[in-house]
């Protein structure tokens, strides 16, 4: 008897899994050059003992967070954290604040960076006044910026009264390769994409980065300032020494 069971379509799970792959895999070949060209400053930094800032708003300021005190993740970065600008208390005030003029400079008395030192601005849409104007009194205060956001994105959405892109006032700037609106996929008869991107892309773009990082500390002779699980034997004496060094250069340990 002839089967006429029709062939089941992927499952949206699929679906999503392939298309972050693939995007992973363009977005990477694509940056090589800049990503080494980043690490090599992370490096350098790390060597000097200075500290690499992070900043985001909205559910970029996840981002932030990704890179602090983390098992495997550098002892050097410090998140400028604000907690208005977070998701936990009133999200729509977070939504009004990374567009109000004005705020970044009371960011960066409260984290006093030093000239030299890197600051790390994640705006997927690459365009909201607070992301750009850090980017720029990061530039005043002789840092080295580093923006990651959508081009994609950034090309086609409004402008603030800045009227300048992430991209544009970066020292060196990534992307994240995602679609305008950061939803990834398209599901049949809904018209809406679901799914971001940015979160997973700029937390593999991080990483990669501080992977890069090692290696590079490694082969000029410098032991990596690394955190490692507490559910590791001989860890918590090791990051002791850690939070022993940078605890009073980071408010946040």
């Amino acid at each position: 008897m002839e089967d006429h069971n029709p062939v089941a379509s992927p499952s949206a799970l699929d679906q999503y899994v392939q298309a972050v792959q693939e995007l992973e895999t363009r977005t990477l070949e694509r940056q090589r050059a800049a990503l080494l060209a980043v690490a090599e400053k992370m490096a350098r930094a790390t060597r000097r003992d200075q500290r690499i800032f992070l900043f985001g708003t909205g559910h970029s300021h996840l981002l932030a967070e990704e890179g602090f005190y983390r098992a495997g993740g550098l002892a050097n970065v410090v998140p400028m954290l604000v907690e208005h600008l977070m998701l936990h208390s009133l999200p729509n005030l977070g939504s009004r604040m990374e567009r109000t003029p004005g705020l970044a400079e009371m960011i960066f008395e409260r984290y006093a960076p030093e000239p030299g030192e890197m600051l790390f601005v994640f705006s997927n849409s690459g365009v909201n006044h607070l992301p750009v104007e850090m980017a720029l009194r990061g530039h005043e205060k002789h840092l080295f910026v580093v923006g990651v956001s959508s081009f994609a994105y950034a090309s086609q959405a409004p402008l603030s009264a800045l009227g300048l892109r992430l991209d544009q006032v970066a020292d060196l700037a990534l992307d994240n390769g995602g679609l305008p609106g950061d939803a990834l996929l398209e599901i049949p008869g809904f018209p809406w994409r679901v799914a971001p991107s940015s979160t997973v892309m700029c937390a593999l773009l991080w990483n990669s980065l501080v992977a890069e990082t090692c290696r590079l500390l490694v082969q000029s002779g410098i032991t990596p300032p690394i955190f490692v699980s507490l559910n590791v034997a001989g860890a918590a004496e090791h990051n002791q020494a850690l939070l022993n060094k940078w605890r009073p250069r980071n408010i946040h340990l």
